[in-house]
């Protein structure tokens, strides 16, 4: 299942993610906002755990790490990317989240235009 949609949105998936509590706590927080690259836990040390990027897009992007049996959150914090799933190809601009398989193949970083520096969080539950 992907599920591709506006922060705005984000609540009304609580029924079918109930991890996603955790997640509007963090983001509420600004916490992904203020860090930097690396690895992080939940300060509620739940199951969710995160990841934040930095990196230029480009024309071949790169292939995203495996979360098998996992879940996975991307929202973009600075700039956009382009994000491929499974053959899916979605825009991620700020203000929107993708709600993928750990299991999916997916290629992130990828460009329309010129390389752009972005920053996203990806979330794993």
């Amino acid at each position: 299942m992907i599920v591709f949609d506006t922060l705005d949105e984000l609540e009304s998936y609580q029924g079918a993610f109930p991890e996603i509590a955790t997640i509007i706590g963090v983001m509420d927080r600004s916490l992904p906002y203020d860090q930097n690259s690396g690895h992080y836990d939940t300060p509620e040390k739940s199951d969710v755990k995160y990841i934040i990027d930095e990196n230029l897009s480009s024309d071949k992007g790169f292939e995203a790490e495996h979360h098998p049996g996992m879940k996975v959150m991307e929202i973009v914090l600075e700039g956009d990317e382009i994000v491929s799933v499974s053959g899916s190809v979605f825009r991620m601009e700020s203000g929107r989240f993708l709600i993928y398989s750990g299991s999916d193949d997916v290629k992130r970083g990828l460009c329309y235009t010129l390389p752009q520096h972005f920053k996203a969080v990806r979330f794993i539950f």
